[in-house]
C-alpha cells in the first residue's frame, strides 16, 4: 500500500433513552420518594440493620436519607463477573456489554414433539437446558419453567441441579428462602471445590423480587442477605406494571422501580459492603382492554432502555428483558416482538438480558422460540458490531488488483475473511426457491422445531463429575429432610 495510513475506528452502535439531565431528574425523584414515602419491609433483621445504620424506621416502614442511598451506590462494584462452571468463558456485566439468556418460573411450556401446551416437568427443564447448551448466542441458563413433579418446597433446588448437571454455562436462578439458597451455595462450593473458590469465580447468581409498589417481602430479603453474606452476586428485580402497580407514566414507573432496587441495594451493602449487586426490572405496561401485562409493547422496550440509562448513570450492572412476546403461538407476531426487543436491548445497553423464548406475556415458554431468538441475537450482535475501518478492511490493495470489471469471488481475501466478516443464519432461510420447494416449503417454526429435536436427540452435554454429583445430591437430600 502507498505510504499513507487510515485511522483505525472501532465502535459499537448504541442509543441512550435518557440523557444525563433526565437521569439526574429521575434520580432526585427517587431520593425524594425514599426519603418522604419510604418502603415497607417485612423482615425484622433488615429493619434492625437499617435502624442501626440511621434509616428512619417506624413499624415496617423505612425511610432513607439521600446520603445513605448515595453511599450504597458508590460502594457496589460497577462490574460483576459470572464464570462458566468449567472456566471456559465469563460474562463481565457492566458498561455496554450484553448477554442473553432465557427466563424462569413460567407455568406452561410447549412440548416440541407433541405441540402440547403443558405444565413443565423436571425432564422438560433438563431438555430446555440441553437446548440452551447447544445454542451459541444463549450465554447463560435459567430454568425455563416451574416444574410440578418434585417436592414443591425444593423445586427451585431441583431446577438448579438440572442446570448445573446439563451445561457448563453460567446460571441465573431463584430461591424460595434462605435455606434453599444456602443449599445452592453449598452445592456450588462442592462444584468449585470450596466456598472461597466459589466467591472468587462464581458461576451462578440468585435473584429475588420486591412486591411493587415499594414492599420488600421476608423471604426475598433473606435470600438477598444470604448471598451478600457470602459475597456472591445478587440480582434484585422488580416487576412494575404501569397503570396498575406503578404510575401510568413511563418516568413514574421507572422511579418506582429504582426506589425498590436502590432500597434493596442499601440493605445488600449494609450486610456486606462491596458485595456484587445487579439492579434490574421487568417493567412494562398493562393493556387496559385485556388487563394483561405486555411483553411486546413499545413501552416495554423503551422503559427497559430507560432502566439501562439509569444503570449507566449509577455505574451499576443491570438485569433487563428481551426476546419475548405477547403472542400465544409461534407466529409472525412472536417473531416481530422478539426481534424488536432483542435489537433494542443491545442498542440501549442492557447487560444481563433474560426471558428469551417467552410467549403469552410470560406465561408460556417455547424451545422453538428460543432457537429462533438465537438467530435474531446473532444478527443483532453483527449489527451492534458496526463496521471495522482499518488499512486491511479498506481493501485498497485488493481493489487495485481486481480493477474495473473484475470479480472478487476468487480472491484469497474473500476466502479468508467472509466467515468472520459476515453472519450466517442457522434457521432463517436463504435458499433459492426451487430448493426450498424441494424441501417441502418449510416455515420458520418447522425449521426451528426440527433443530430443537435434533439437539435433544444428538447434542452431547458435558459429563458431570460423578463424585461431585453424589455430594451435591446429598445436600439436596439433607434439605428435603428438613421439610419433613
Amino acid at each position: 500500500m502507498d505510504n499513507w495510513s487510515h485511522h483505525t475506528t472501532r465502535r459499537q452502535l448504541g442509543i441512550e433513552v435518557l440523557d444525563k439531565e433526565q437521569c439526574a431528574m429521575i434520580h432526585q425523584a427517587v431520593l425524594e420518594v425514599l426519603k418522604e414515602v419510604g418502603v415497607e419491609i417485612h423482615n425484622e433483621r433488615a429493619l434492625e440493620i437499617l435502624k442501626k445504620a440511621g434509616a428512619f424506621v417506624e413499624g415496617k416502614r423505612a425511610r432513607f436519607a439521600p446520603a445513605m442511598v448515595e453511599k450504597a451506590i458508590r460502594s457496589a462494584p460497577s462490574q460483576v463477573t459470572l464464570y462458566a462452571q468449567d472456566m471456559s468463558s465469563k460474562m463481565i456485566l457492566g458498561g455496554r456489554r450484553f448477554y442473553y439468556g432465557p427466563g424462569p418460573t413460567v407455568i406452561n411450556t410447549l412440548d416440541p414433539y407433541t405441540g402440547e401446551r403443558k405444565i413443565p416437568h423436571y425432564q422438560d427443564t433438563c431438555n430446555a437446558v440441553k437446548v440452551m447448551d447447544a445454542l451459541p448466542n444463549i450465554d447463560y441458563l435459567m430454568d425455563f419453567g416451574t416444574i410440578d413433579d418434585v417436592e414443591t418446597q425444593v423445586l427451585d433446588v431441583y431446577c438448579f441441579r438440572a442446570m448445573y448437571e446439563n451445561s457448563r454455562k453460567p446460571i441465573v436462578h431463584w430461591a424460595y428462602n434462605r435455606e434453599n439458597a444456602q443449599a445452592m451455595i453449598d452445592m456450588g462450593s462442592k462444584i468449585r471445590g470450596s466456598v472461597e473458590e466459589l466467591q472468587k469465580y462464581p458461576f451462578f447468581t440468585i435473584y429475588s423480587e420486591p412486591i411493587t409498589p415499594l414492599v420488600h417481602e421476608n423471604e426475598g430479603l433473606d435470600v438477598m442477605m444470604t448471598m451478600a453474606e457470602h459475597g456472591l452476586p445478587f440480582v434484585y428485580t422488580s416487576a412494575a406494571q404501569a397503570g396498575m402497580t406503578s404510575p401510568v407514566t413511563l418516568a413514574g414507573t421507572i422511579v418506582i422501580q429504582l426506589a425498590e432496587s436502590l432500597s434493596g441495594l442499601v440493605i445488600n451493602q449494609l450486610i456486606n459492603e462491596g458485595s456484587p449487586y445487579i439492579m434490574g426490572g421487568v417493567i412494562t405496561v398493562v393493556d387496559m382492554a385485556s388487563m394483561q401485562i405486555t411483553y411486546g409493547s413499545p413501552e416495554f422496550n423503551v422503559m427497559s432502555g430507560g432502566l439501562a440509562s439509569m444503570s449507566s448513570f449509577y455505574d451499576l450492572p443491570v438485569f433487563t428483558t428481551a426476546g419475548c412476546s405477547d403472542s400465544k403461538a409461534l407466529d409472525q407476531q412472536s417473531g416481530i416482538d422478539m426481534a424488536t426487543s432483542i435489537l433494542m436491548s443491545a442498542l440501549y445497553g442492557g447487560n444481563l438480558i433474560h426471558d428469551v423464548g417467552y410467549m403469552e406475556s410470560g406465561l408460556l415458554t417455547s424451545t422453538e422460540a428460543m432457537v429462533i431468538a438465537d438467530d435474531i441475537i446473532g444478527q443483532t450482535k453483527q449489527i451492534i458490531r458496526g463496521i471495522e475501518v482499518t488499512d486491511e478492511s479498506l481493501a485498497v490493495d485488493v481493489i487495485k488488483k481486481v480493477g474495473p470489471g473484475g470479480n472478487f469471488l476468487a480472491e484469497r481475501s474473500t476466502y479468508d475473511k467472509f466467515k468472520t466478516e459476515w453472519w450466517f443464519p442457522t434457521v432463517f432461510n436463504r435458499k433459492v426457491y426451487a430448493n426450498w420447494e424441494a424441501d417441502g416449503k418449510p416455515e420458520l417454526r418447522d425449521i426451528a422445531n426440527a433443530k430443537v429435536r435434533n439437539i435433544l436427540e444428538n447434542h452431547k452435554t458435558p459429563e458431570f463429575d460423578i463424585d461431585v454429583k453424589e455430594e451435591c445430591d446429598q445436600v439436596l437430600k439433607d434439605l428435603i429432610e428438613t421439610y419433613k
